[in-house]
């Protein structure tokens, strides 16, 4: 039976598991949508076959990698952090996958939820519990629970354009539940970009400039306030 294996690097090379590794060696060919040519390198030795899909869409993307199961019986995806978390690219996989039949196979690997939990000491968190949100979902309700720790996932959409006005209800409705001096950070985990992680701290009374520092990498962070 074919077979696609997806995997990850983690956030950085020097988190490639045993297990994906040798899973990587099975493989008639390896793609990836998140690596340069110079970075690629890093990862020849473990898959001559190693193929670079970047700039493909996430439909594109993903029949570009099932195309191998017609000359392989196992084919890989590289990707990163973990495979299925908040992974458009892995989704249309799978699906691309069913179509030919072909099993699938996902490696866990370090996300950035790993990296946050190290970075802000959450081995406890609040009382009411640690809340994991994603940006997308503040489009069609908007949800902020101040008893809780709060993790908030690609934020830098808020930035997009044509944003301004959810950029501007998060900022209005958060201001509203928070106290004005509740900090807020922006955390850049270690990763493939940087090795070191980066937060920017701020308060919620300065959120708007604080938004205006978003990158792609960045997750917000609010601690719970009583």
């Amino acid at each position: 039976m074919k077979q696609l294996y997806i995997f990850s690097y983690g956030l950085y090379p020097g988190q490639l598991t045993l297990e994906t590794l040798a899973a990587m060696k099975e493989c008639g060919e390896v793609y990836s949508h998140c690596l340069d040519a110079v970075t690629a390198e890093k990862f020849r030795k473990f898959t001559p076959g190693l193929k670079l899909i970047a700039g493909l869409d996430p439909r594109g993307t993903a029949q570009a990698a099932v195309s191998g199961l017609e000359k392989h019986d196992t084919v890989g995806f590289l990707t990163y952090g973990n495979p299925l978390f908040l992974n458009q690219t892995t989704a249309e996989l799978q699906k691309a996958a069913a179509e030919k039949k072909a099993r699938v196979k996902v490696f866990a690997a370090v996300s950035s939820i790993d990296a946050l939990v190290n970075l802000f000491n959450l081995n406890k968190y609040s009382k009411d519990g640690l809340r994991l949100a994603d940006a997308t979902a503040l489009v069609d309700r908007l949800v902020l629970t101040p008893k809780m720790d709060t993790l908030l996932f690609v934020p830098y959409l808020l930035n997009l354009p044509g944003n301004d006005w959810l950029r501007n209800k998060f900022i209005k409705a958060a201001q509203k539940a928070y106290p004005a001096g509740a900090p807020v950070y922006l955390a850049d985990c270690a990763s493939i970009s940087a090795r070191a992680p980066r937060v920017i701290k701020g308060k919620m009374s300065s959120l708007r400039p604080l938004l205006a520092k978003l990158n792609e990498r960045h997750t917000i962070f609010i601690p719970a306030v009583k």
